[in-house]
């Protein structure tokens, strides 16, 4: 564990150049703000995400809570809900020196079962030994956050891509192209990118099986036939080449799918990790519906919504202390390693 710790304490430091320099380069004293009340929150900010950064490299991420990294994410809940700072390069380099770090520690070598990325908004890769695999990968949402270069050396990265549903901010068509020009595959339902022959379109309207073949293994899924509303969801479960378990429910929203769901552990292989949308209705019993070993929530601060449709992270922590059961909550360029109990 000492080794994780010391890779994410680098890794949040390495963070900070960005926020440091907009810190250090603009040539006005930190306490001349008359008159600029703009200016004032901008540097406000620059310094609250500095600390942001510190606080979770000493504070990793966690199954249930530590005040620590409550403090953190409450603080960062604060500037994603004020949106004077949605283009800002003070929160465009905060995540993009995150997403930098995910790119580094990707390339080293695996201490745990498993790790679990977590993106912007409910894009997430899971590592094992043998697959890394991603999930509703974008470069933002109503604008691009994440350059396209950062983005080719993230998919670069990946051995496949699984897409829940069309919206923008979980399908965006930009990485899609790099991965299928990179010659990865992409799978997605049939409404997501119709008319691109070179993405996998896989739907089926009762729980169906699929093997994929990847360089060094075999995965097989059992893809749920979930929904947002009207809109097709594919829930994907996931089994690596060693036996790990691992799912994504996407942006699953319909009263119609609730009966079967929250009872579908019954024909599912164990999971090890649930990644699931905080906002999911009866989220408590959807999860128990899972039986998942840890659950990890996605989808919070997406900052193509509103400020009243956010998800705050105090609010997946207030939904995730009722649930009986481990959890981690995680932001933009954060890792779980999960080790399985023997």
């Amino acid at each position: 564990m000492k080794n994780i710790a010391l890779k994410l304490t680098l890794w949040g430091l390495m963070s900070l150049s960005a926020l440091t320099m907009v810190a250090q380069n603009d040539g006005v004293s930190d306490n001349e703000f008359w008159g600029s009340a703009d200016r004032y929150l901008f540097r406000q900010t620059t310094r609250t995400l500095k600390l942001v950064n510190e606080a979770l490299a000493e504070n990793l991420p966690v199954t249930g809570n530590t005040l620590s990294r409550r403090l953190a994410l409450q603080n960062m809940d604060a500037i994603l809900h004020d949106t004077l700072f949605d283009k800002s390069p003070e929160l465009l380099g905060f995540l993009q020196n995150r997403i930098r770090g995910v790119i580094a520690d990707l390339q080293k070598p695996l201490i745990a079962d498993m790790n679990i990325y977590k993106l912007y908004n409910d894009g997430f890769i899971v590592k094992t030994p043998t697959v890394t695999v991603a999930f509703d990968v974008v470069t933002g949402s109503t604008f691009q956050m994440i350059p396209d270069t950062l983005m080719k050396r993230l998919v670069d990265q990946c051995d496949i891509m699984f897409i829940s549903h069309k919206h923008p901010d979980h399908a965006d068509a930009k990485v899609v192209k790099l991965f299928t020009d990179s010659g990865k595959q992409v799978v997605a339902p049939v409404e997501a990118f119709p008319n691109n022959q070179a993405v996998t379109h896989f739907r089926k309207e009762q729980i169906a099986d699929l093997d994929i073949q990847l360089s060094r293994g075999k995965i097989t899924l059992k893809v749920l036939p979930g929904h947002q509303d009207e809109l097709q969801n594919n829930i994907y479960v996931i089994t690596s080449p060693e036996g790990l378990v691992f799912a994504q429910t996407g942006d699953q929203y319909l009263d119609e799918d609730i009966p079967w769901l929250t009872k579908v552990k019954d024909v599912l292989p164990k999971i090890d990790v649930l990644i699931i949308d905080p906002w999911i209705m009866q989220l408590k019993n959807h999860i128990d519906g899972f039986d998942p070993a840890l659950v990890i929530t996605g989808h919070e601060n997406e900052l193509g919504h509103g400020i009243d449709h956010r998800e705050a992270y105090w609010m997946s922590y207030m939904k995730l202390d009722e649930i009986e059961r481990p959890y981690s909550l995680m932001t933009w360029g954060e890792c779980y390693s999960y080790v399985r109990k023997r």
